[in-house]
């Protein structure tokens, strides 16, 4: 075991690796096997020094879907290294005052989803933050909609951390998306 890994684990809880493989849908000793070589090679002992390159936000966005009164819009963000965010906004309504937005997100480290959560909004409930905590990561990220000609456009701001003997952070403020109201 490397000095990384034996580090690790007294950072880690084994209940934090039960809660992060739940949502990455792998036992926690597939999680590890995955996650640490990661985190290793990102962080770890001879790792080059973290570079601005690798806190440049990158978005991928994935084909739009229409059924009915709603769209929906997938996406992924690298947020800081090999931490980042995906999920998916589904938007539905008729026009800029009547309309929802259920947004359902995941925290990603390595590639692998370690916790999930989902909000609503509506035009009076346009932003909501969240600080998710789990042994190797932790985020503090709020995401705003915004309604702007027929399309509600998405935003996402905050922080994201990983642990290597230490946390190391980066900050971020990114216009995701917009979506035209269906």
């Amino acid at each position: 075991m490397s000095n990384y890994a034996k580090a690790l684990d007294t950072v880690v809880s084994e209940d934090d690796w039960e809660r992060m493989s739940k949502h990455a849908g792998v036992s926690p000793a597939e999680l590890k096997a995955k996650l640490i070589p990661a985190l290793e090679g990102a962080f770890g002992e001879g790792a080059a020094e973290i570079t601005a390159a690798r806190n440049v936000p990158g978005v991928r966005l994935m084909a739009v879907e229409q059924k009915d009164n709603c769209s929906s819009q997938s996406f992924e963000v690298d947020l800081f290294s090999i931490v980042g965010v995906s999920g998916t906004l589904t938007l539905c309504g008729t026009n800029s005052r009547n309309w929802s937005a259920k947004l359902k997100w995941c925290l990603v480290l390595a590639g692998s989803e370690v916790w999930c959560t989902s909000y609503e909004f509506n035009p009076h409930d346009l932003r909501v933050c969240s600080s998710p905590r789990l042994g190797a990561v932790k985020a503090k990220l709020c995401y705003k909609l915004k309604p702007r000609n027929g399309k509600i456009c998405v935003s996402i701001k905050g922080r994201a951390c990983a642990w290597t003997f230490g946390w190391k952070c980066g900050r971020f403020n990114k216009a995701l998306f917009c979506i035209s109201l269906p």
